[in-house]
């Protein structure tokens, strides 16, 4: 959605009363933008006035419509030498928004679109209008006869690769046609018949093999920074963008005059894509094989600016994102039932360094939520309705409180007591604008985490009745009695590369150490939950959290439960980290007898293993602790003394509470501290035989 001018004016009275919509949904504004034919019948107008009718319509009647799609900066400024009439009136628009209306207007036909920044009052009192129009969105545009997506003017060379893309489609060389049968001279033919006309000029014939002719190479050189830029527009990199994509049934991608149906638009792309990227790698190898290469251009080969894959790119992204929710039955986003904390998780929670992720945009944090309400299919069994009225707090709070009654998982991604700051804060909502995935999240897994045992979901009760609160049914582990320092692993003095992600060897030392100092202290007492000859496995998982990287790259690899793997790159880690002792465990006939790497996975620096290691980093700011009765795991990094251990029905992990006084130890208030790994109970095996129930009022 895009946003107008907040200054009203006198248009907005006049306007916007004339046409006043009701607050239940089913009705909308519809903007006719007359020809240039009736602008010349109008004399006493500018002859580049754009004249225009506003009037109600009901979407129950399917009245015929176009709705447009387009993007535009919170901070363009009006453009007084832009002149729009609407019903009369006068209306300031950005020049952004008169480029729109200008291209959409026809000669000698009406045209009737549904526009965001006209057709809704963005500056009615609390919104409530916006909140309408934005709770029927995907009405109003599955109503609509198409969507058309407005891209921007023509700039940097865009008209050459939009005819590239509609020559492209003209040949029906589409992705499905070809790909299958990909061979280097097919990816020749191809791109000599959709070259823009003003490159279609005699050459010499290919060279045999799999080599291009020079010239086509410098004319697909020509089309890179075009086409780069064309998929980067600010259009791709936008929420809302995203949404409006994925509800058009039927679209028309516009750039300055060209425009391209939406589906055509997207499988040309990737078919070009494969051109590029065949292009790309011809050029790489043809310099990597040659001897006269020198080694240092071999590496400039492809400069940081070169366009060599597009499917990277925000545009392709972002359209397969709308394919998946369209056309693709087996992708989660087209499943008939999409939960909003699905959608929020999925393009919300996704790692930093997960390159399937949309980084996309919005300058108003409650579309983070509202945006993504429009696809999801639960919104009315949550309860939940939009309301530009409320703040963002207000918003996310509600819309915890309401995912917390069906998903226990939500308490994992809550924002905690770290983040929440003072009390006035719900400790137990989720910041959508910052959320980080937990550190047990192992993604699909065979084999998850279950510390609630039996007590699973088909017990899991949160009342949310009362506000600021959700009151929970736990089992309560224990007490936190003492705390270590977070891990947190970074460069050192010297700058080694490996340090910026792995930490120094002190650091892990120091890390380790504290570990095992609270295990011996566990099991030197006769009420310890654990036997000494837990010790190899114990030693190994506690510091990743039970986590295992695999070996792919230090912080790429796949997420799994801990395995022997785990212990074997505990070993070789104590091992280089602590060579004094692993040299008397060796004197004393403890230890392997053939110490050193068995995957051929080492750290650089020391010897020790590196997905270990990384598995290690993962817990960066999570801090180990020993609670009263001889429990020892991590926990988040402002984890205290006297902290509560409590496994809430239904949740996979444990969590830290904080009390905040109340009725007693069976009702106690309190506030979310955060997810908590502890040794031997992360299967249930607590809940199996000590739970004594517990209700949690977490503020």
């Amino acid at each position: 959605m895009a946003e107008a001018d907040s200054e009203g004016g006198a248009w907005r009275q006049h306007l916007y009363h004339q046409t006043r919509l009701k607050d239940k949904n089913g009705r909308v504004r519809l903007l006719t933008i007359q020809p240039r034919q009736y602008t010349a019948s109008r004399p006493e107008s500018p002859p580049d006035t754009i004249h225009c009718l506003l009037r109600l319509a009901e979407l129950k009647e399917h009245p015929q419509f176009t709705v447009v799609s387009h993007r535009w900066k919170p901070t363009d400024a009006v453009d007084e030498t832009k002149s729009v009439l609407v019903n009369g009136a006068a209306v300031p628009v950005s020049t952004g928004l008169s480029d729109v209306l200008r291209h959409v207007q026809k000669d000698a036909e009406p045209v009737v679109v549904w526009i965001d920044a006209l057709c809704i009052n963005h500056a009615d009192e609390e919104e409530r209008e916006k909140s309408t129009q934005v709770s029927q969105l995907a009405r109003i545009f599955a109503t609509a006869e198409k969507t058309l997506i407005w891209l921007g003017v023509t700039a940097h060379r865009s008209d050459e690769a939009m005819r590239v893309l509609r020559r492209l489609t003209e040949e029906q060389h589409t992705l499905s046609a070809f790909v299958a049968s990909w061979t280097p001279q097919l990816g020749h033919q191809l791109a000599q018949k959709i070259l823009p006309s003003r490159f279609i000029t005699p050459g010499p014939a290919s060279p045999p093999g799999n080599a291009e002719s020079p010239v086509l190479q410098q004319q697909l050189e020509s089309l890179r920074a075009p086409l780069k830029a064309l998929m980067e527009r600010d259009y791709w990199t936008d929420l809302w963008s995203l949404v409006e994509l994925c509800l058009s049934p039927r679209g028309l991608v516009v750039c300055g005059a060209h425009g391209l149906a939406l589906d055509h638009f997207y499988s040309a792309a990737r078919a070009l894509d494969h051109i590029i990227n065949h292009q790309t790698y011809s050029k790489w190898l043809a310099a990597a094989t040659n001897p006269a290469t020198p080694s240092a251009a071999q590496t400039a080969v492809l400069s940081s600016d070169e366009v060599s894959n597009l499917s990277q790119s925000p545009a392709l992204r972002i359209l397969g994102r709308r394919d998946d929710y369209r056309k693709d039955a087996d992708s989660w986003l087209a499943s008939p039932n999409i939960p909003l904390f699905t959608l929020l998780s999925r393009f919300y929670v996704a790692p930093a360094a997960n390159q399937n992720q949309l980084p996309l945009r919005t300058g108003d944090a409650r579309d983070r939520v509202y945006a993504l309400a429009c696809l999801a299919t639960d919104i009315a069994a949550l309860g939940i309705t939009v309301d530009y009225g409320k703040d963002t707090d207000d918003v996310y709070a509600e819309t915890s409180a309401a995912l917390l009654q069906k998903h226990p998982q939500g308490l994992q991604l809550a924002r905690g007591t770290a983040a929440a700051g003072d009390a006035s804060t719900s400790s137990w909502a989720i910041d959508w604008r910052d959320v980080r995935p937990p550190p047990s999240d192992l993604g699909p897994s065979d084999r998850p985490f279950n510390a609630c045992g039996p007590a699973d979901t088909r017990y899991y009760r949160a009342d949310t009745s009362e506000r600021g609160q959700v009151s929970l049914k736990a089992g309560v582990v224990d007490k936190v009695q003492e705390v270590g320092t977070a891990y947190s692993p970074g460069p050192g003095p010297d700058e080694v590369e490996v340090e910026r992600e792995l930490g120094t060897p002190d650091q892990q030392r120091a890390y380790l150490g504290e570990i095992r100092r609270f295990w011996d202290d566990s099991t030197a007492s006769l009420s310890s939950p654990y036997f000494a000859e837990q010790a190899a496995v114990a030693l190994a998982k506690i510091p990743v959290g039970d986590v295992e990287v695999g070996a792919a790259s230090s912080s790429g690899g796949a997420l799994t439960r801990a395995s022997s793997a785990t212990v074997e790159g505990y070993r070789r880690t104590v091992e280089a980290l602590f060579p004094a002792e692993a040299e008397a465990g060796s004197e004393s006939g403890e230890g392997d007898d053939s110490p050193g790497p068995r995957d051929g996975s080492t750290t650089v620096e020391t010897g020790a293993s590196l997905s270990y290691v990384a598995a290690m980093a993962r817990m960066a700011g999570r801090r180990p602790f020993r609670s009263h009765n001889g429990y020892v795991g991590l926990g988040p990094e402002d984890l205290a003394v006297g902290d509560t251990i409590a496994i809430p029905y239904g949740s996979a992990v444990p969590f830290a509470f904080r009390d905040a006084g109340g009725a007693g130890d069976r009702d106690r208030a309190c506030r979310l501290v955060g997810e908590v790994y502890v040794f031997g109970i992360m299967d249930g095996e607590f809940m199996k035989v000590h739970r004594q129930e517990s209700v949690l009022r977490v503020m």
